[in-house]
């Protein structure tokens, strides 16, 4: 659905303005997170970005990442975190550490779904979910990425809008094929529409202040 890749948008440019890991809590079975060379810390450089970019990822499949101790636990130097946890909301919210977490001040909560009929469904119910929950409005958003180059159909759109009532701020993330293909985000991968993506969701969502 572009959830990787949203996050690697994301941290490209939020990298520069400090060290920023992103906790990748059950990578795919053929992402590349999984074979990055890991240092004595267990991170893994993102290598050729202009900033201190690591991810920290299981590196054999079906092993998982405990994201809430690693938040619990994360060195005060690094000025940025991004879970990128594959568990839906819904069932994250039941359980307490991450409910802890998900609904404390400050925390930026950043629903991403295909645009699709479906996906941006659930993300409505998710949306409305995390608002009875106690998030802020502020500190959620969304991004809807492109599943291919065409027109969303009319029913998606909808459900956009929908969403963005829901949400502090909404953005869309263009299809990179490329990207997605790799399962990340190499440095300069995606070309233009890339550096305009990244710019795009961190300006839009106002996620350089919450950095």
């Amino acid at each position: 659905m572009g959830r990787s890749t949203t996050a690697d948008l994301l941290a490209r440019r939020l990298c520069v303005t400090g060290p920023l890991v992103v906790i990748d809590d059950a990578p795919g079975l053929f992402s590349l997170r999984r074979t990055l060379p890991r240092g004595p810390n267990g991170l893994a450089t993102m290598p050729g970005y202009g900033g201190d970019y690591h991810v920290l990822a299981p590196d054999e499949p079906l092993r998982r990442v405990d994201s809430v101790s690693v938040v619990e636990g994360a060195d005060p130097g690094w000025a940025t975190l991004v879970v990128d946890s594959y568990d839906p909301v819904l069932y994250l919210l039941h359980a307490p550490r991450w409910y802890r977490l998900l609904t404390e001040p400050g925390v930026r909560v950043v629903l991403v779904a295909a645009s699709a009929t479906g996906p941006l469904q659930q993300a409505v119910t998710a949306a409305r979910a995390l608002r009875q929950a106690g998030v802020r409005p502020e500190d959620l958003v969304a991004a809807v990425v492109d599943i291919n180059e065409g027109r969303i159909p009319r029913p998606a759109r909808a459900r956009m809008v929908m969403l963005d009532g829901e949400v502090g701020a909404i953005t869309r993330v263009p299809h990179l094929p490329s990207v997605r293909a790799s399962g990340r985000l190499d440095a300069g991968h995606g070309g233009r529409d890339a550096e305009r993506a990244a710019d795009a969701l961190v300006q839009r969502l106002a996620l350089e202040d919450a950095a």
